[in-house]
């Protein structure tokens, strides 16, 4: 569910990465995306929810922020497996991306019709394997009611074209 909703920053990521002064090409944004959704996967299984909490809280982050800094370090590792490329190198993208893409969904997030608690505990829950499931998180996003119906691919494209331009 979470490499779902960073996929639709794909497009912000290749304009950050082709315009950046980092080691990377709009190609790896793949990499950077699915590297992410696993960090965050982790950390939700075990607890910690500070990436989560910062991703969907609405509010700016900074690129110095603890949050950035903490994640920094387990996506420069899994850049340097996915990319091939050094740890400074692999740090140097992290740090552009991460806040970047933190703020693409602080964002966005405050443009949709549920509130922002409701939608970061939904994504916390499908983290973390309980509650709703991904179609009732992609629903709430797009202003379902509770228990909204199933998510199609329609609807799921209606999300990328109406909240995440």
């Amino acid at each position: 569910m979470i490499d779902q909703l960073l996929k639709m920053a794909d497009g912000p990521l290749k304009n950050l990465l082709s315009q950046a002064d980092v080691p990377a090409n709009p190609a790896d944004a793949s990499a950077i995306e699915d590297t992410l959704a696993s960090v965050l996967k982790r950390k939700a299984q075990s607890g910690d929810l500070d990436a989560i909490k910062e991703m969907f809280s609405g509010a700016d982050t900074n690129p110095t922020s603890p949050v950035v800094n903490n994640l920094a370090g387990e996506v420069s590792e899994g850049l340097m497996s996915k990319l091939g490329i050094d740890s400074g190198q692999a740090m140097k993208i992290a740090m552009a991306a991460l806040p970047m893409l933190m703020n693409f969904f602080n964002q966005r997030i405050n443009d949709a019709p549920q509130d922002n608690s409701d939608i970061m505990n939904s994504v916390i829950g499908a983290l973390q394997g309980r509650g709703g499931g991904q179609a009732d998180i992609l629903g709430s996003l797009l202003g379902g009611g509770k228990g909204g119906g199933g998510m199609d691919l329609g609807g799921l494209m209606n999300m990328g074209k109406g909240l995440f331009n």
